[in-house]
């Protein structure tokens, strides 16, 4: 599953991903894709707080739209 968070501002992308997440079997993977800085800290920070895995964290320079970095989470579900 893919979560689209470009373009929106703290705390969005986490509430988006923690409701994307409720909705899943344990061991599910889900990608998400964000421009949000604070994104850096905050994803990580609320998978850790709730057991989940971060499996990658990558950043493509100036590749979302606006010329804004973006920014790709891979986790798995606890």
């Amino acid at each position: 599953m893919e979560i689209d968070a470009t373009g929106l501002s703290c705390p969005m992308p986490v509430l988006r991903l923690q409701k994307a997440l409720r909705g899943l079997p344990p061991k599910a993977r889900v990608t998400l894709l964000a421009t949000d800085p604070m994104a850096k800290i905050d994803v990580p920070h609320f998978l850790s707080e709730n057991g989940h895995a971060l499996l990658a964290h990558r950043t493509q320079d100036k590749a979302a739209p606006g010329g804004m970095d973006l920014l790709i989470f891979e986790m798995e579900k606890a």
